[in-house]
């Protein structure tokens, strides 16, 4: 599966970058994401992702790798992780790109996740409405977390 979402975040390309950088905060916006662990800064993280999709609810606790790093505008990660309850696998390669939006930034977020197991078998559409209302949730928190620094 492949989404594509996007939002103007009211900062600058450095100002986000910099709000993209700081994992504690960063991960605060994420829905679901606990228990965020720094292995190697900037290059391993292990973090525990909960989500209620359809009439499942998974915890995966995910390995996550920052592929490549082209400071102020791209990061690529990948993730992957196994939830022990529902056997399901889960990986996902995020491209997140930073552009300028006259004053403000666009925040741009390529991603391919492959889903294996129990959770497969909701389908796209009802996995793909989560995906929405997450990214949702986290322009939200984003936003005024930006606003708030």
């Amino acid at each position: 599966m492949e989404f594509n979402m996007s939002m103007v975040v009211p900062a600058s390309p450095e100002e986000l970058w910099k709000t993209l950088l700081d994992v504690p905060s960063i991960s605060s916006c994420i829905p679901g994401c606990e228990n965020v662990e720094e292995i190697e800064r900037f290059a391993t993280y292990k973090a525990t992702v909960k989500q209620k999709i359809g009439p499942f609810k998974v915890e995966v606790p995910a390995d996550i790798v920052v592929e490549a790093m082209t400071a102020p505008s791209n990061v690529r990660i990948r993730a992957t992780g196994r939830d022990k309850f529902t056997g399901t696998r889960l990986t996902a390669s995020l491209d997140v790109n930073v552009t300028a939006e006259g004053s403000d930034s666009t925040l741009a977020v390529e991603a391919k996740v492959d889903i294996q197991g129990r959770l497969a078998s909701m389908g796209l559409g009802v996995i793909k409405r989560r995906v929405d209302q997450n990214f949702e949730e986290f322009e939200i928190k984003l936003k005024n977390l930006v606003g708030a620094a």
